[in-house]
């Protein structure tokens, strides 16, 4: 049976980027790990969060997520640095300007060996996201909740979602968080963020079979076939129901 953390008060974010998520993360009274392999983004996150930093909340971590520990190659986007990635198909689409540095690399089993498994796990690293699942599907213990930034492979995600024991599926476009307010907080999503987690994303959690069949009627169909326009973008989310 797997078994799940809950109600711990901690999240991962795995690919902080300009921080956006991270700062709604805090501001619900979380406690936050939030990887990131772009040092200059690193160093922002530092400067915009040292408050969090100091007391404890926040812990930045310079890394890439990857099948292993020690050093990897890791390209920078110069244009548009969410596409930054140890994946050079992905970091250098539409002919961007890259910069390549070494960066460390860790594991999800060394995060959650160091800092614990969180009851929410957000994923977006840009490229290697399978490799972050397929980490999860080893793990003892789970996050609650997990998210993971949707691509061609969503129907792959899915299935090892399933298979790591989580029995709820939610699908929120991306494209419609940006200017929507938080009611427990007063955070305004900014564009680009996220937006909400868990339960209070909107709709009813879908089992895993209605979702496939939600996914392949809104977003691709199962050969692979884009239905939707490219202005909207997804994140999957998953849910160890009780």
């Amino acid at each position: 049976m797997p078994r799940f953390a809950r109600n711990n008060g901690l999240i991962f974010d795995l690919g902080m980027n300009n921080g956006d998520d991270t700062d709604y993360y805090l501001k619900l009274g979380h406690t936050v790990v939030a990887l990131e392999a772009n040092p200059a983004l690193c160093e922002q996150a530092a400067m915009r969060f040292a408050p969090a930093i100091a007391e404890g909340r926040l812990t930045v971590v310079h890394a890439a997520i990857w099948e292993n520990a020690g050093e990897t190659q890791f390209l920078v986007n110069l244009d548009n640095d969410h596409w930054s990635s140890i994946d050079p198909g992905w970091a250098k689409r539409d002919d961007s300007a890259c910069k390549a540095i070494t960066v460390e690399c860790v594991t999800l089993a060394d995060l959650f060996d160091q800092y614990g498994v969180p009851f929410y796990c957000k994923i977006d690293v840009e490229g290697v996201d399978h490799i972050v699942l397929d980490q999860l599907a080893h793990a003892e213990v789970k996050p609650e909740f997990v998210s993971v930034e949707d691509c061609r492979f969503g129907f792959d995600y899915m299935a090892t979602l399933e298979a790591c024991g989580y029995t709820g599926f939610k699908l929120l476009d991306q494209s419609t968080v940006a200017g929507h307010t938080d009611p427990a907080t007063g955070h305004t999503f900014p564009a680009g963020s996220s937006g909400p987690l868990g339960r209070d994303i909107a709709g009813d959690w879908l089992p895993y079979p209605s979702m496939v069949e939600h996914y392949a009627t809104t977003v691709r169909d199962r050969e692979g076939n884009r239905l939707a326009p490219r202005t909207q973008w997804w994140d999957i989310h998953a849910a160890a129901l009780s």
